[in-house]
């Protein structure tokens, strides 16, 4: 019967602050999803399965789990610490497993006592209700039992409880046995392996028995006593061999592997090394690019105190003509009339200044002296050639004083360099707006070629070293493949020899007269020999079968997950050498896939993970235990998401799904589009299970936050 969450709720628990009541989530059949953004409540609530079943609760701060006990007062709601005087911080699941509910709470209690918070150590409280009688587990260790055994087993917790990269953990190709050990305790295999240990146990027993009875008949039979210390001894000799090729085998099978890995890498070596190579270009371009930021930035400062330009006068424009208009007044006032009504021009010290100039030109007459200057004559040009002589740049910066003392002078003279400054401050802009686009564009490249890099099987810190070092170990792994396997053939011709004679011996003992005792303890040896091979031939054909039903089930599952991408995610392809298979992504024409980005990479995991339990003996082709994860679908697209919300029903009894991917904190309903097509899906029945959103309604600091959660599906 499969165990099934029917709630989990919290108290005070982090930010679910009040009661169970207020924040519990009701779970059934299929998948439940609780839709979270950040820092709204997913850890915290994976965190109270930590607690129940760890006494560990993960620390976002230093990124690692660390003792519950330890961390209660930072497990404690911060409203609650800030208000109430005397609470409750717990976790409360209640499961049911083979009509029997069991309520599970994990507590602690505090208590303000003259300002200072004190609280009490871990509690654990199990009520079993069954027949609507409830019956309060006590026992310790019964209420452990009731944990490990009938919740979630201690075997299956590494597949039942994942947390983000820990999905990794689902098979770890990297290790050779590792998805051995998963296909024997996700299948069942285990048990099988286990009635083959045990019988081979009571053949040798058989057989060590019928040895010492008959030595005991035959002590005074020198020649057949020394028939049976040579057969001991070839058998030993057989034994002692079988063991090495079985060690050799391994070491084989781990260099094969390691080979695979090899041969990948080997491949794109010189790509690697040519990636390298623009990696190091682009690195170059990046810094050149920064460094003429930084000067372009660097040079505004200095431009806003040019004495020449300063972009300090800049919406001075309109300025100008106020000025002109005051400067004719004051000459006005200051000048006199000749006789003959010419102006006598009494112009200030340091002229004729650019405004004076340019008016003169345009009124086509000399203020200093009075007399006519027709445009282009003589008199004109002298005046244009004045207006437009060279100007003496003072070299002094960010002198105030003297800045605004020649301002008081000469203001005339930036009049035709504040409309330019505009003009000038959008070039600069235009400018450093450029360098910016230019090193985003580097910046983009870098990365895609770090993404190629990784592709071709390196990183941005190995070098083409690393591939000489690639090379040695494959040229290593090759020579003990061929070592290894030479001397297997050896070990092998050497136990046909023995098996020979051993025959013979055995044939000679034969002959010897026995008595019936004696010959009731060697039929019992021979009949348990005889069984422990059938058996172990019985397990070897359903390990057989079962890897063939893994290999059909996981392409299916790694087909349905995958579907609707650009890239083709392949085949899987299962090996089995011995006790030991091996899986590798496969393409139309058996070559080996490498390079598929890391959301491929979970997906193939996962696949096998649901493949494995599809294939396990028995009727029911499920996981029999809730399988709860925490956010692990950062490496996934739309489309994985969707895929396995549709898949995971027909492999897991119940899923609690913790995520982000689905949340939109700009919609009115917190979802994403493809938020809303799972919802949709549910509401039509095509996709069973309930579906939560959690939300924060008013924004606060720890003290007064308080995550809620809406109910769209139950």
């Amino acid at each position: 019967m499969a165990t099934i969450i029917n709630s989990v709720a919290f108290e005070n628990f982090y930010n679910y602050y009040g009661s169970y009541d207020h924040n519990e989530y009701k779970f059934k059949l299929g998948v439940n999803i609780v839709n979270a953004d950040n820092n709204m409540g997913k850890s915290k609530f994976y965190n109270g399965f930590m607690w129940l079943f760890r006494d560990q609760v993960y620390d976002s701060d230093i990124k690692a789990f660390t003792d519950a006990n330890e961390s209660l007062v930072r497990m404690a709601s911060g409203k609650a610490k800030a208000e109430d005087n005397k609470f409750k911080v717990g976790f409360r699941v209640i499961f049911s497993n083979d009509n029997i509910v069991y309520t599970v709470e994990k507590y602690a209690l505090f208590k303000d006592t003259d300002g200072e918070l004190g609280h009490s150590e871990s509690q654990l409280s199990i009520m079993e209700t069954k027949n609507n009688a409830d019956n309060p587990i006590l026992d310790r260790s019964e209420q452990q039992d009731i944990l490990n055994r009938v919740f979630i087993p201690l075997a299956l917790r590494n597949y039942a409880l994942l947390q983000g990269e820990s999905m990794d953990r689902l098979v770890d190709l990297s290790q050779k046995k590792a998805l051995s050990d998963t296909i024997d305790t996700l299948a069942g295999i285990s048990v099988l392996k286990g009635i083959c240990e045990a019988s081979k146990k009571l053949a040798k027993r058989a057989e060590d028995l019928y040895q010492i009875k008959d030595s005991e008949n035959s002590e005074n039979d020198t020649a057949k006593q020394r028939d049976k210390d040579k057969r001991n001894r070839t058998q030993q000799l057989i034994e002692n061999a079988e063991t090495e090729i079985e060690a050799a085998n391994d070491e084989i099978s781990a260099a094969k592997i390691r080979k695979e890995q090899l041969e990948a890498y080997i491949s794109n070596s010189s790509k690697r090394i040519e990636i390298r190579s623009q990696l190091d270009q682009n690195r170059i371009s990046i810094n050149n690019e920064k460094e003429k930021i930084r000067k372009i930035e660097q040079s505004i400062t200095g431009m806003i105190f040019d004495e020449e330009n300063p972009l300090l006068l800049m919406g001075l424009t309109d300025e100008l003509d106020a000025f002109d208009e005051r400067r004719e007044k004051h000459i006005g006032e200051l000048a006199q009339m000749n006789n003959d009504n010419t102006l006598v021009i009494m112009l200030p010290e340091g002229s004729p200044d650019t405004s004076s100039l340019e008016r003169m030109l345009k009124n086509e007459v000399c203020e200093v002296c009075g007399q006519p200057a027709a445009m282009h004559s003589e008199a004109w040009n002298h005046i244009k050639m004045i207006l437009d002589r060279p100007k003496k740049i003072s070299t002094t910066r960010n002198d105030f004083g003297h800045f605004y003392g020649a301002l008081q002078k000469t203001a005339s003279s930036y009049s035709r360099n504040i409309p330019k400054i505009e003009s000038k401050i959008e070039s600069v802009k235009e400018q450093l707006d450029r360098a910016k686009d230019n090193l985003n564009e580097l910046e983009t490249r870098h990365e895609e070629i770090l993404t190629q890099l990784n592709n071709a099987g390196g990183n941005a810190d190995n070098s083409e070293f690393n591939d000489k070092a690639i090379i040695s170990d494959y040229d290593t792994v090759n020579t003990t493949i061929s070592t290894k396997e030479r001397e297997i053939s050896s070990k092998q011709s050497m136990i046909a020899t023995w098996t020979d004679s051993l025959n013979a011996i055995m044939r000679k003992l034969a002959s010897y007269k026995k008595n019936y005792a004696i010959q009731k303890y060697e039929d019992f040896a021979i009949m348990m020999k005889t069984i422990d091979d059938v058996i172990r031939q019985t397990k070897d054909d359903i390990f057989d079968r079962t890897i063939d039903s893994l290999a059909k089930e996981a392409n299916e599952k790694y087909k349905a997950l995958t579907k609707g991408n650009q890239v083709s995610g392949g085949q899987l392809r299962f090996v089995r050498d011995h006790d030991i298979v091996n899986v590798s992504i496969r393409d139309v024409q058996n070559g080996e896939i490498t390079g598929l980005g890391t959301g491929f990479q979970r997906m193939k995991q996962l696949a096998i993970v649901m493949a494995i339990i599809s294939s396990k003996i028995g009727d029911e082709k499920k996981f029999d235990y809730p399988f709860i994860s925490d956010a692990p679908f950062s490496e996934f697209g739309p489309n994985f998401i969707i895929n396995f919300f549709e898949v995971a029903p027909s492999v897991f009894s119940q899923s609690i799904i913790l995520i982000k991917e689905l949340y939109d904190p700009n919609a009115g309903d917190y979802l994403t589009s493809h938020g809303r097509k799972i919802l949709q899906e549910m509401k039509n029945g095509d996709i069973p299970g309930t579906f939560y959103v959690n939300v924060i309604e008013e924004k606060a600091d720890s003290t007064g936050l308080i995550t809620s959660h809406k109910c769209y599906k139950y």
